[in-house]
């Protein structure tokens, strides 16, 4: 029986490891560690998350611990972790999405220091390995096959991959329990019913963005060009498939080390082009918006809002990059399914 302590359990991919954990019987027990707000308390907040990625309460073996990240240890008292019988396992999930360059101290102050805070809690309460959910993207601006490898890139996209790839280094460099460092590409909803289950960032981030371009248009008779390449080819994963493949490398890890970093990632497939004629059709924008492969030197006002909006995608359009997987079945999302994907947060959002 093994315990577990997670940070990041009321986010996208810690709710569904949360739900992932509490179904199998081999969980002895699992800390979520999460923060309350004005409205709601900790507890509250991990209960609706585990709903929305479908899992189920189990007060029995869920204990919600109140903390704080930018804390010393989380903030968290050790002694709110008491020792437990078997393996400890300590998942690392929190983290702050944010990557405009004005909000940089913020994203480092979240992502490097609270990844040094969760360090020391896991020394101090007895972990047995410490895993660390990082981003594929922490290669930042190199492009092409990417190794499972700790990373020191000329430059990055945006300074969310920047402050990951800090905490990696902090991570591999780290004393205390065995570190592991997992690497997720782009994460959409789960395989099972497509539906994006509390995620809106990546793919939904994109669609959102062009969502709210649409409305800024309105009934103008403006069009807008913005670069980015047709070619391109994305790495995508479910939710499901990132935690099925997280865990069966933490199982065996466990059993016998292997190596330190493994990417928990998509092949690289789907491409920009059709994907996004796909989004502006679905979105009554064809017409509208106009991929152009190279930069050009005259944009319009709109046209020079519009690539501000779209800042933290316009790399990801451009650089191809394939990440080497040495652990677990080829996972990949063709285009024909990733139209899915797109489809089900469409209909979400009407529903809503």
């Amino acid at each position: 029986m093994t315990e577990h302590i997670l940070t990041g359990a009321t986010g996208f991919v810690g709710s569904h490891l949360l739900a992932d954990l509490l179904a199998d019987d081999t969980t002895s027990k699992v800390y979520a560690l999460a923060r309350g707000d004005a409205e709601h308390t900790a507890t509250d907040r991990v209960e609706t998350a585990l709903k929305l990625a479908g899992g189920e309460l189990d007060p029995d073996r869920l204990i919600v611990v109140e903390s704080e990240l930018t804390e010393p240890a989380c903030g968290v008292d050790p002694g709110a972790v008491p020792p437990g019988a078997g393996p400890r396992v300590f998942w690392h999930l929190a983290a702050s999405l944010q990557w405009r360059r004005g909000q940089r101290e913020q994203v480092f102050r979240t992502n490097v220091d609270g990844t040094r805070h969760a360090l020391d809690l896991a020394a101090s309460t007895g972990a047995d390995l410490f895993v660390y959910v990082s981003t594929a993207y922490t290669c930042g601006a190199v492009q092409g096959d990417i190794p499972e490898e700790l990373h020191r890139p000329p430059a990055f996209s945006n300074v969310y991959e920047e402050s990951k790839c800090a905490a990696e280094h902090l991570v591999a460099e780290s004393d205390g329990p065995r570190r592991l460092i997992l690497r997720p590409s782009v994460i959409v909803g789960s395989s099972h019913d497509y539906r994006p289950s509390g995620s809106y960032t990546g793919l939904y981030g994109y669609l959102s963005e062009l969502r709210r371009f649409k409305d800024m248009l309105g009934d103008s008779d403006e069009s807008v060009r913005y670069t980015a390449d047709r070619s391109t080819r994305i790495s995508f994963i479910p939710v499901d498939h990132v935690v099925a493949d997280a865990r069966a490398i933490v199982r065996d890890e466990l059993v016998e080390p292997r190596q330190d970093i493994y990417h928990v990632s998509g092949r690289s497939e789907a491409s920009v082009g059709p994907v996004t004629d796909y989004m502006l059709e679905l979105l009554g924008l064809t017409g509208r918006l106009f991929i152009i492969d190279e930069e050009f030197d005259d944009p319009t006002t709109f046209e020079r809002f519009f690539a501000k909006r779209i800042d933290f995608f316009s790399d990801y359009l451009r650089r191809e990059k394939r990440f080497v997987r040495s652990h677990g079945p080829e996972r990949a999302v063709p285009v024909a399914e990733l139209l899915k994907f797109i489809d089900a947060e469409d209909q979400a959002l009407a529903a809503s």
